[in-house]
């Protein structure tokens, strides 16, 4: 099923509601690319998170079990794995170097894998929330990015307020903000987590209470922008082209979906019916997939560009 969008309908929390008519600036094709997972609960929120590694794996990341869904590119389930593993599996990613990782929220751990499931490495301390200031410890996390270096930065920020910075064997380097608020150099509700070509954290802050994204030196932890308010309702799926800075984000209970380039939303798609918690670019074809929470069954929707 193909959907191109035209005018739409923009939902803004601020203080409340207020409505907008835009047309976007480019056209977009979105698909269905798959619906009703195997074994799938038949609630809503049962997608959580979906990745895509660039090579033609897309995985998904859901609350049934199996909770690891690997499909092709035409959406053809190739492999699943990770049965009675999590307590609360919420985000997945895959590295450049090829690995999968996985926060488990509820769980507060965060894991990494092999495409084919093999544990190799774990971050957290399972079951023990932390605070602000642990080194062991997170409290719902909610995001993870490996840089080109192999530094993994856990972006720590359903309770608490900050991103924690590991090396690639997983010890503790620092933590970025770790102070509640919405000034410079705090953080409150972090959901997402990159890392822009000038080396920069590039963070979505401000999950359900007029999203921003603020941007932070991933050298020293210091605080350099806020790109100001995005205009959502729930920002959620956070993704990126890294060949070209741009980003894109979910917004899931605002149903609609913009791109964000140089600090600037510069296009904006709503009245898309789709509850975005999750968002995956593909480097290999330019392909953002969208893991739609609110979708009975699952779903993941497929969005292509057409500039």
């Amino acid at each position: 099923m193909k959907r191109y969008v035209g005018v739409i309908v923009l939902i803004c929390g601020l203080a409340g509601a207020i409505a907008h008519a835009q047309a976007p600036k480019y056209k977009y094709e979105i698909t269905k690319l798959i619906v009703n997972l195997p074994n799938a609960s038949g609630k809503a929120r049962d997608t959580a998170s979906v990745a895509a590694d660039g090579k033609g794996n897309i995985l998904v990341l859901r609350r049934s079990e199996p909770p690891v869904l690997i499909y092709n590119r035409e959406g053809k389930l190739l492999n699943s794995w990770g049965t009675g593993l999590f307590v609360d599996d919420h985000n997945i990613d895959v590295d450049r170097f090829g690995y999968v990782w996985i926060g488990d929220r509820n769980g507060q751990m965060v894991y990494k894998f092999t495409m084919d499931g093999k544990l190799v490495m774990s971050i957290g301390t399972k079951g023990v929330k932390g605070d602000d200031t642990s080194k062991t410890s997170f409290n719902r996390a909610s995001d993870v990015y490996v840089a080109p270096n192999g530094d993994i930065f856990v972006a720590d920020g359903y309770e608490n307020h900050r991103i924690v910075q590991f090396d690639k064997d997983g010890k503790f380097i620092k933590i970025i903000g770790g102070i509640k608020g919405r000034g410079p150099g705090q953080l409150d509700a972090v959901h997402g987590v990159a890392m822009d070509s000038k080396g920069r954290l590039v963070v979505l802050d401000h999950h359900a209470d007029d999203p921003h994204i603020t941007v932070w030196d991933a050298k020293t932890g210091k605080f350099l922008e806020d790109w100001g308010s995005l205009h959502l309702t729930m920002g959620s799926g956070f993704t990126m082209d890294e060949k070209t800075d741009t980003f894109y984000v979910a917004d899931t209970n605002g149903h609609q979906f913009i791109i964000v380039k140089d600090g600037k939303v510069i296009d904006r798609i709503g009245d898309l019916q789709v509850e975005g918690h999750q968002a995956a670019f593909d480097n290999g074809t330019g392909a953002i997939y969208l893991a739609d929470t609110g979708a009975l069954g699952g779903m993941i929707w497929k969005v292509v560009i057409k500039k």
